[in-house]
């Protein structure tokens, strides 16, 4: 009999992330996977034209069969509505697991996809309590560390008392997945060091076949050499200091690229437009999936940052493996271990968090040497074949699942 794996996420497909892939992953070995998860509604805050709250609410994804419990969309962010829209999806996830528990056959293994925030994982302990399944924590966001360090939370009695909870969590899983080295002490200061796994990240399918299919929407690119952000235009990204970089580099050949959209979009819109460099940047808002090797094709070089806090010297952001996947020169500014993967794999330049001066010489040092970026590309993917596919990180998964 195939092993039943119960997974456990906010976000699944049409929303893009890795989780999706995992569930092919055990898709493709046999296993009989169930996903519970919420109404998408991710990035943009509001439902998924092709869902509702009683539309597609089961429904069978190559194979999987997929539950999605009623949730109240983020709307536009706002500290509010994310709250409603975490206590929504957490109560319909605590009675549905008590649903599950009681009244469906067991499930083998439990594997909890944990972004953000941390309530997703405590509803699969109940199901632990009743059933007793093996239980797997991927732990994509460190609690409390991240609220700290973006301001949501004071260092204090509060943050020591979530610290505590998440320990508390964290022993009721038979293993521990973290996606980055830096991430080692803080888990086995709560877990035996024994059930910890370094789970890096890997690029999606689409990075790695590069087949290009231009977006419905035809964006309109500037011709020139050009510098590419993806993904999420958030805090965490510091785009105050990118702002300063654009700034630095006017007088420079280059355009600007952004690939993406959040809550930092338009405060850096203003920005662009107050000084007078709307010619310099392009916004294209968020694209499918499918279409990110066409706007990596329009890329000379692919950059990416991160805020100078401790939290985030220890995170790798998923996007630096899509760009070493695709075969692209970067440059960062970002410290700690994403820094030290750029270093080490030579496959482009990374000043430190903050450091926007240093980040701008590296780009026109970048831009001046054309051989040296060839020899970033070719590290860049070799890099990322060796140490973070798709291929590689099936393999190790498969192997956990099968021995615990």
């Amino acid at each position: 009999m195939a092993q039943r794996i119960l997974i456990y996420t906010n976000h699944f497909y049409p929303e893009n992330f890795k989780v999706n892939e995992v569930c092919e992953m055990l898709l493709s070995e046999g296993k009989e996977v169930t996903v519970v998860t919420g109404i998408p509604n991710y990035p943009d805050g509001k439902i998924h034209q092709t869902y509702g709250i009683f539309k597609r609410r089961r429904e069978n994804v190559n194979g999987a069969r997929i539950k999605r419990l009623f949730l109240i969309p983020r709307g536009s962010g706002s500290k509010f509505r994310l709250i409603i829209n975490y206590l929504s999806y957490f109560f319909s996830c605590f009675f549905y697991t008590l649903y599950l528990a009681l009244f469906r056959k067991k499930y083998d293994v439990v594997f909890v996809h944990h972004t953000s925030p941390i309530l997703i994982a405590i509803s699969p302990i109940v199901y632990k309590w009743i059933r007793r399944p093996k239980m797997i924590l991927w732990d994509l966001d460190l609690w409390p560390d991240t609220l700290i360090a973006l301001n949501v939370l004071k260092e204090g009695k509060l943050s020591r008392f979530l610290d505590k909870i998440v320990t508390w969590i964290y022993k009721k899983y038979d293993h521990v997945l973290i996606g980055s080295k830096s991430f080692t002490d803080k888990a086995a200061s709560r877990i035996d060091k024994s059930k910890i796994d370094y789970f890096p990240n890997w690029a999606e399918d689409v990075f790695t076949k590069n087949k290009i299919i231009i977006p419905d929407s035809q964006p309109e690119l500037p011709a020139g050499f050009s510098l590419m952000y993806t993904g999420n235009i958030g805090e965490a990204q510091d785009f105050d200091n990118i702002f300063k970089a654009i700034e630095l580099l006017k007088y420079e050949n280059i355009n600007w690229l952004f690939v993406g959209d959040g809550r930092m979009r338009k405060k850096l819109e203003n920005l662009i437009q107050s000084a007078g460099l709307e010619s310099k940047v392009t916004f294209t808002g968020n694209q499918p999936l499918k279409t990110m090797p066409f706007f990596f094709s329009k890329a000379d070089i692919m950059f990416l940052s991160l805020q100078n806090k401790d939290i985030f010297s220890k995170t790798v952001p998923a996007k630096l493996q899509a760009y070493m996947a695709a075969g692209k020169p970067i440059v960062g500014m970002l410290s700690g271990e994403g820094k030290n993967i750029i270093e080490a794999s030579d496959c482009g330049i990374c000043a430190e968090s903050g450091d926007y001066k240093t980040f701008s010489n590296a780009i026109k040092q970048m831009i001046s040497n054309k051989e040296k970026l060839k020899t970033y590309q070719f590290n860049s993917q070799q890099s990322y074949n060796l140490h973070f596919s798709k291929i590689e990180r099936k393999k190790q998964l498969m192997k956990l699942i099968n021995t615990l």
